[in-house]
C-alpha cells in the first residue's frame, strides 16, 4: 500500500499534543518503537542516529537535520553516541491515511531551531493566545518542510531534464538542425537557464558539448576510406564541409584530410 507524502497531501493539524526538548538520558543505543502514538516533527540538536522502518525506509540524521515520524509508524533507532539531543513536537494530522517518513537538512538550520524553541516556549506558556500562536508556529515549520521538499523535487526534476538533453545530443549529433534553442525548448527551460544548468552539470556549455560530440564522431568516420570528407562532415552534423574543415583544424591543428593521412 502506497503511503502519503505529507508535503503534497494538503493535510491539516487537528491537534497539538506536546513539545519536548530531550536527550538520550539512559544512554540506550537501540530503541524499538512498535506503534507511534502520533505524528511528530523532530529537530536534531546534536549527535547522530539511524532509523529503520518496517516498510524498508532507512535514513541517518545528524545535528541540524529534521525528521518527520508518522502516526502508527514502526521503526528501530540506533543511537550512535551519547550526545544525541533533540526537540520534538507531537501532533495529529486530520487524515487517517498511512504516511511516509522522511528526513532532510533545512537550508537554514538555526532558523528551524529557533522555530522549535519558540514552539516549546509557547506550548508551556499560560497566556491566553499562546495555544493559537503555538499551532501557527507548528504550521510555519510544516510550511518550511513543504517548501524544502518541493525545492529538492524541482532541483531533481531539472537535473533529469538536463540529463535527457545530454543524451539527446549523444544520439542525435548528426542532425545539423540540433542547437541549444531546440534543446532548451525540449527541456521546457529558458535558454539562458538551460545553458547555466548544463554547464554546472557537465562542465562545459551545451554548444561546446555538441561540437565536441560531432568532432569525436567525425574522427571515427574519417577512419573509413570509402567515406568522403563531405560525407564525414554530413554524418557528424556539420552543415557544410567548409565549416567542418575550419572547425576541425581549429580544434585539432590539422585539416580532416591530413588527419586521415596520419591514420
Amino acid at each position: 500500500m502506497s503511503k502519503l507524502d505529507i508535503t503534497v497531501g494538503g493535510l491539516y493539524v487537528s491537534k497539538l499534543i506536546n513539545v519536548i526538548k530531550s536527550r538520550n538520558r539512559n544512554h540506550h543505543k537501540l530503541l524499538n518503537v512498535n506503534c507511534r502514538h502520533s505524528d511528530a516533527f523532530v529537530y536534531i540538536l546534536s549527535g547522530s542516529c539511524s532509523y529503520k522502518f518496517d516498510d524498508g525506509t532507512e535514513f541517518s540524521v545528524n545535528g541540524g537535520d529534521l525528521i518527520y515520524l508518522p502516526h502508527n509508524a514502526k521503526y528501530t533507532m540506533f543511537i550512535h553516541d551519547d550526545n544525541y539531543r533533540f526537540m520534538f513536537c507531537d501532533f495529529k494530522f486530520d487524515s487517517p491515511e498511512p504516511r511516509q517518513s522522511f528526513a532532510f537538512t533545512p537550508k537554514n538550520p538555526s532558523q528551524t531551531e529557533n522555530s522549535f524553541i519558540r514552539l516549546l516556549n509557547l506550548h508551556s506558556s499560560r497566556t491566553p493566545y499562546a495555544r493559537a500562536e503555538a499551532v501557527a508556529t507548528l504550521y510555519s515549520i510544516y510550511g518550511s518542510v513543504i517548501a524544502a521538499r518541493n525545492e529538492t523535487y524541482i532541483a531533481g526534476t531539472l537535473k533529469e531534464r538536463i540529463r535527457r538533453a545530454k543524451e539527446h545530443i549523444d544520439s542525435n549529433f548528426g542532425d545539423d538542425s540540433l542547437n541549444v534553442t531546440r534543446l532548451a525548448e525540449m527541456a521546457d527551460i529558458s535558454e539562458v537557464y538551460f545553458r547555466k544548468l548544463f554547464k554546472i552539470e557537465y562542465g562545459c556549455s551545451p554548444s561546446q558539448y555538441i561540437l565536441s560530440e560531432r568532432l569525436k564522431n567525425a574522427k571515427i568516420f574519417l577512419r573509413y576510406p570509402f567515406l568522403t570528407v563531405e560525407e564525414c562532415a554530413a554524418k557528424s552534423g556539420f552543415s557544410s564541409v567548409q565549416y567542418f574543415c575550419r572547425v576541425f583544424k581549429k580544434e585539432l591543428g590539422v585539416t580532416p584530410s591530413k588527419y586521415r593521412k596520419r591514420l
